[in-house]
């Protein structure tokens, strides 16, 4: 068995607790154990529960930071932020959001965003994707008829067919939602994998109607796809069937 330089492995061991600090800090934050207004704990106590060195330390509160969920003053030092001022389209913190928060709740919240931009995108789709834009949106839908629905092959296809439709509208701004896309994804995929193969065949109408330069069907065939989903998750989670976390 070959193992990996002492140098490189030190690099990735601090690499996974500099990870594992600013997840737990992060969670603390978005769960309330550490409070907007609140002082943060000081950098020799974190040392000392983490196990951790300053430097260590000093980049977690650098990253949480850039997240907007603290603030580092000179004089008032480092303060938890309220929520207004989190990133909360970052891929972090709404992982934390979902650990922290009811699943319905989380749920819902996400859906409605959703629901207020996909179909939008799906119709700009329509009327501004390429051929190339519309040959990536096909093959993403046709990997996902090939893949297992219960294996994480079947979350990238999925995310890959949204992913391409964000792009053919040819907004820049649109390309953010993916991160919300893919926590969706996740957890539909983790409360139940019937519900890639319940819902493949809408994916397939969205497909046609961006193929057809239709934006209204478009906008109605996205609308359905993620209100029916929205709608069978949710059952879902409300009668505890949903997996593990």
């Amino acid at each position: 068995m070959i193992k990996p330089p002492r140098l490189a492995l030190g690099r990735v061991q601090k690499r996974n607790l500099f990870a594992h600090v600013v997840e737990d800090l992060g969670t603390r934050i978005i769960r309330g154990d550490l409070r907007p207004g609140d002082p943060f704990p000081i950098e020799a106590d974190l040392g000392r529960e983490f196990g951790a060195s300053r430097s260590v330390i000093r980049e977690a509160v650098k990253s949480l930071a850039a997240r907007g969920l603290i603030e580092s003053k000179t004089r008032t030092g480092i303060r938890v932020m309220p929520p207004t001022h989190w990133n909360l389209l970052d891929p972090e913190v709404l992982s934390w959001r979902f650990s922290a928060m009811p699943p319905v709740q989380f749920y819902s919240e996400l859906f409605e965003i959703r629901l207020m931009i996909e179909p939008q995108a799906a119709a700009l789709a329509a009327e501004r994707a390429h051929a190339s834009d519309i040959a990536e949106i096909g093959e993403a839908f046709a990997e996902m008829t090939k893949v297992s629905p219960s294996t994480p092959a079947a979350i990238d296809a999925d995310l890959r067919f949204h992913r391409a439709i964000l792009a053919a509208g040819k907004n820049a701004l649109l390309h953010q939602m993916g991160h919300l896309i893919a926590v969706g994804l996740y957890i539909s995929h983790q409360t139940s994998s019937e519900s890639f193969t319940v819902f493949l065949p809408q994916h397939g109408k969205v497909l046609d109607a961006i193929r057809a330069r239709d934006p209204q069907a478009a906008r109605r065939a996205m609308e359905k796809l993620l209100g029916e989903t929205r709608d069978f998750i949710t059952g879902h989670l409300k009668s505890g069937k949903r997996k593990a976390r």
